[in-house]
């Protein structure tokens, strides 16, 4: 079967893919913000005509390098980009230097050759990060149960935070413990050994660490006894009992004090109208009579004959009322007239 006509027809189509088809494979690359990168170049082809070095889709660097005076034509369609581009003695791997953020992209180097029925082509992907900062730690809510200091640590990138790795690092207990991921759960018993907790950040380029924190710090702004809770919760109830108790007293008391306030006036009223009942002031149409009580009730018999019978005068009726007595209390005048 090796000799059959149809496996030299596949070795051959095995042979076209090695070519250009083969050399399609994406080379990812990274570099640090104002450093250099170097896209290398592996090829095998003999004649060159031309090498075109394209970023994106903008043509950033054409190099000839067959010449008559035998020294390649390399020609940078943008200026600024002169002084960043440079090739590798003896080869034409670029290098690029004073890496920006915008600098990240794809890149792509074609060869092309009058023996090459298509033009080898590479690709490269780039990627600028930042160097990073020490990373920042915040707290999260502190709990106390059972008399263990519960919280959260949260590890965060102000700047350059791409493709940051976080990984926490325990120290201090029997074993060292790491823990991955920006947020470390924290439990740590009240008077136990201190541990002390790192964050270490990480991208492709470069990594850095926190500073470190202790247990012990976190938890001394939390109240260390457990029932302190409960006993200013006590506390609270029984001042708004207490508060109760005495707007009832309060209230109790106004009550009474209005209760005794209505008996005065009641009382006032009372008497009021008694000196009312006692004084009558005199009416020209009403007769005013006075009744003459004997200091003896009994009268004797023999006494029957010589009975003196009294005749009251009523003064004339007054024109004015200004003339009135000035006291109900003052005696009137009486005349007797014996009758024999």
């Amino acid at each position: 079967m090796l000799g059959s006509p149809g496996c030299f027809i596949f070795i051959f189509l095995l042979c076209q893919l090695t070519g250009p088809a083969a050399s399609r494979t994406r080379k990812e690359l990274v570099g640090a913000l104002g450093g250099a990168v170097t896209f290398p170049l592996n090829h095998s082809v003999n004649e060159i005509d031309s090498i075109i070095w394209i970023f994106n889709t903008t043509p950033l660097v054409t190099i000839q390098p067959n010449t008559p005076d035998g020294q390649a034509n390399i020609i940078v369609t943008q200026n600024r980009n002169k002084e960043r581009v440079d090739f590798l003695q003896g080869s034409y791997s670029m290098i690029l230097s004073k890496l920006k953020k915008k600098d990240s992209g794809v890149y792509r180097v074609e060869i092309h050759s009058s023996s090459l029925q298509h033009p080898f082509t590479q690709e490269y992907g780039l990627q600028v990060y930042e160097y990073l900062s020490k990373p920042k730690v915040t707290m999260g809510l502190q709990n106390i149960e059972n008399d263990t200091c519960v919280t959260n640590l949260t590890c965060s990138m102000e700047q350059g935070g791409e493709d940051v790795t976080y990984t926490w690092k325990s120290l201090g207990q029997a074993t060292n413990e790491s823990h991955y991921g920006s947020i470390l759960p924290v439990s740590w018993r009240l008077g136990k050994r201190d541990i002390t907790f790192i964050c270490e950040a990480r991208n492709p380029i470069s990594s850095n660490s926190s500073n470190p924190i202790f247990a012990q710090k976190l938890c001394e702004g939390a109240p260390r006894d457990p029932t302190s809770s409960m006993v200013l919760k006590l506390l609270v109830v029984l001042f708004l009992l207490s508060a109760f108790a005495l707007v009832a007293i309060i209230l109790i008391m106004r009550k009474e004090r209005g209760k005794v306030s209505e008996f005065i006036e009641e009382k006032k009223r009372t008497d009021n109208q008694q000196e009312t009942l006692n004084y009558n002031p005199p009416s020209g149409e009403t007769a005013e009579y006075d009744t003459v009580s004997h200091l003896n009730k009994t009268v004797p018999e023999e006494n029957l004959v010589n009975t003196f019978y009294a005749t009251v005068q009523i003064p004339p009726k007054m024109e004015k009322h200004d003339s009135l007595p000035t006291s109900p209390d003052t005696p009137k005048l009486y005349t007797y007239e014996n009758v024999t």
